[in-house]
């Protein structure tokens, strides 16, 4: 049998003596798309900072595709396979939008892709797909510190979408976002993911039981639900400490 795409094995972190992840364990296969979601201060974000190589373990094991990531450098993980949105956006403020894109499609070629101009037709070809996608044409030629917010928050995500990495691991993509502009990331998301993974942690509702195959809610640093997104919203439990219901 194959090993899931992602395994997290009784996963722990604790900051300041505070237990914020305690005993994770999580399995994702490959081509799933699973949501995070929970309370702020439910450990999120620090699942997905473990899993991005950003945060020490005290306890517990991280599994890639069957080989084991935690203790590897952040750049060691990403070139692994994994790639990532932040809550605040990561970008190269002084490059152009289109540069910035041209440097991830070539980071993701590896194996002799400094050798190869950046002005190849390929790739150029590329660049113009995904100046489409995000609908930054008009922007292409703009450095990211001349960007609006939003678009900042787009050019960051659609460089994690662009790597050509097996897991997406995005962090509240569409947060901040106006409904149109939230749909419109969330059908881009959709469509890069076909044939890759995704796990998000994300506070549209909307958005995670549109993209989310399966959702995993988070109470207190412990799972305390992993189904269907239809089945977590029924569920008793997830009401009543996250949706507030019979409170």
């Amino acid at each position: 049998m194959n090993p899931p795409l992602l395994e997290l094995r009784g996963l722990t972190c604790r900051f300041s003596g505070q237990t914020v992840l305690d005993a994770i364990d999580l399995r994702v296969q490959h081509g799933e798309r699973v949501a995070l979601i929970g309370a702020n201060g439910a450990g999120k974000s620090t699942l997905l900072q473990a899993i991005s190589g950003l945060c020490p373990l005290h306890a517990g094991s991280i599994w890639l595709n069957g080989r084991r990531i935690d203790g590897l450098a952040p750049e060691q993980i990403a070139r692994a396979g994994v790639a990532r949105s932040f809550q605040t956006p990561q970008v190269y403020p002084k490059l152009s939008v289109a540069d910035q894109l041209r440097c991830t499609l070539l980071a993701a070629r590896r194996g002799g892709w400094l050798r190869r101009r950046a002005g190849d037709a390929a790739l150029e070809h590329r660049v113009a797909l995904w100046l489409q996608q995000l609908r930054l044409q008009s922007q292409a030629d703009r450095r990211a510190d001349e960007l609006d917010d939003t678009s900042v928050r787009v050019l960051a995500l659609g460089l994690a979408l662009a790597a050509d990495a097996s897991l997406l691991v995005l962090d509240e993509p569409v947060a901040g976002m106006h409904r149109d502009q939230a749909e419109r990331m969330a059908a881009l998301i959709a469509q890069a993911a076909q044939q890759r993974t995704v796990l998000l942690v994300e506070h549209d509702l909307q958005t995670v039981f549109r993209l989310a195959s399966r959702v995993v809610v988070l109470h207190h640093g412990r799972v305390l639900a992993d189904s269907t997104p239809q089945a977590v919203r029924a569920d008793p439990r997830v009401q009543a400490v996250y949706f507030g219901v019979g409170r």
